[in-house]
């Protein structure tokens, strides 16, 4: 089990004065420093962007005098270099809280963490892009022609690498357009409901591709995917305003992807992601990232394809998509089978929970019958009990365990601790921690009696912990859930 180095360790490295007389000697102290700089991608090129040190908290978590434990906070400075001073020889843990809107996320943990720490992300949009403001009222009026035939699944799409403005076109009155048209005219869609709403500015360099998918039915395993698009283009959504838009979209370069899944290979791992799990699900998705080979953001970016399958079909034998954009941009795609797993609280009410097993990576790394190369952690325990269904009075710092996977080899284990709302309402993360033991004894003040609890935990082939919030452009991973749990 990981644990701080003490002060007896200290007497062993300097062993003059540990057995009285002579002078006791200073305990060793070293410096954790890092940076908090992010990278945005822009129409006009990168931006780095240092955050207001008031938007978040860095501390490192190492033993005090009593052995509890104790926090240290970063000093930030303006350029986004921080440092942590004097923390006693040893391993730490480093805790990191962000504001979000008008609260904070949950805290995230990187238990024994590097001295030189990389906290910077990278985000799809200019830093001082703004959000849409009048939400009812902020609109696009589209009028288009070239479109594919309308027909079910189809949808307007749009994304602006400068504003980061991506998601789905409603229309604001609820009617889609007539089936089999190739053409709009005045169609007024609402921006309101974009995954992210921001407005575009074509004074600031923004601009926008227009893309539409288009519904392919199977059996068991419809999917929908980029066919034609229109862009880019500029304009500048104002706030409040609808804004008008004309073009004529063009059939975006066909692509194809030909995978299926190796159920068998697949149902084998069911009973290590949870002795009730069932396979709720097949997923391929297929997008692009703005950034290019290692760049890839945290930000939500445009698919060209998704695909979900019943549990028992397969995708179909080929499948196609358009891609319009840059050349450069990188074509990734992720391939998962989602578990479901049923929690009953004491008070009676289910709340089914999903997880995923699969790998991302540059599509064309993808081919062929997808089984699984790395499986879920195994035997999962609190305070030293099979975990896998309900434990009560596990008190408010319980230590968790668990082993290795059976297939392939983890380099790190990602663990969420997830609060079931006891009315079956919200089902809330309380925080997050990144580690390399299979071992992690959760912090004091993140259990409440009269609550339950669960954890998921996930096995990652590789992480960096110097620079733990950078995601990977290639990606293996599996989760494990455990049963209901209260302190």
């Amino acid at each position: 089990m990981r644990s701080f180095l003490g002060a007896s360790s200290i007497c062993l490295l300097g062993a003059l004065g540990c057995g009285g007389g002579g002078e006791t000697p200073k305990p060793t102290i070293f410096d954790v420093t890092g940076t908090i700089v992010d990278l945005h991608l822009t129409d006009g090129g990168d931006v780095t962007n240092v955050r207001d040190p008031g938007q978040f908290e860095i501390a490192a978590i190492v033993p005090g005098d009593d052995g509890a434990p104790r926090e240290l906070i970063a000093e930030v400075a303006e350029d986004g270099t921080f440092r942590i001073r004097d923390l006693p020889e040893g391993p730490y843990d480093l805790r990191f809280i962000e504001l979000f809107g008008t609260g904070t996320r949950p805290p995230r943990f990187i238990m024994n963490a590097p001295r030189t720490i990389d906290l910077g992300r990278v985000y799809v949009g200019r830093p001082d892009a703004e959000p849409i403001g009048a939400t009812d009222t902020t609109a696009l009026e589209l009028t288009f022609d070239g479109l594919n035939p309308w027909g079910e699944g189809s949808s307007i799409e749009v994304f602006s690498l400068g504003a980061g403005t991506i998601g789905t076109l409603p229309p604001v009155d609820g009617m889609q357009p007539a089936m089999d048209t190739t053409q709009i005219t005045d169609f007024r869609v609402a921006t309101s409901e974009l995954v992210v709403p921001n407005l575009v500015a074509a004074e600031a360099g923004d601009q926008a591709y227009f893309t539409q998918m288009v519904g392919i039915a199977g059996a068991g395993a419809p999917y929908r995917s980029v066919r034609r698009a229109f862009g880019p283009t500029s304009f500048t959504l104002a706030d409040g305003t609808a804004t008008p838009v004309e073009g004529t979209f063009v059939a975006a370069p066909p692509k194809k992807l030909a995978v299926s899944f190796d159920d068998a290979a697949f149902q084998a791992l069911a009973a290590s992601v949870h002795p009730e799990a069932t396979i709720a699900g097949k997923d391929v998705r297929v997008g692009v990232e703005p950034g290019g080979a290692g760049r890839t953001s945290v930000s939500p970016t445009p698919d060209l394809l998704l695909l979900s399958a019943l549990p028992a079909a397969q995708p179909p034998s080929e499948l196609v998509y358009g891609n319009p954009f840059p050349a450069g941009w990188s074509e990734i795609a992720a391939v998962e089978v989602s578990y479901a797993v049923t929690h009953v609280m004491p008070t009676g009410i289910p709340k089914t929970t999903a997880v995923a097993m699969g790998r991302t990576g540059p599509v064309s790394s993808f081919s062929g019958a997808i089984a699984p190369t790395l499986g879920p952690p195994l035997d999962i325990r609190v305070n030293d009990q099979p975990a896998y269904g309900e434990l009560l009075g596990i008190g408010k710092t319980p230590t968790v365990t668990w082993s290795a996977p059976s297939l392939g080899k983890a380099a790190a284990y990602v663990i969420t601790l997830r609060r079931l709302d006891p009315g079956g309402q919200l089902t809330r993360t309380m925080a997050s921690f990144s580690t390399t033991e299979p071992v992690l004894r959760i912090p004091d003040g993140l259990l409440d009696v009269g609550y339950y609890y669960y954890l998921r935990i996930g096995v990652r082939e590789e992480f960096d912990s110097a620079a733990p919030l950078r995601v990977q452009e290639s990606r293996v991973y599996a989760e494990a859930l455990t049963g209901v749990l209260s302190p």
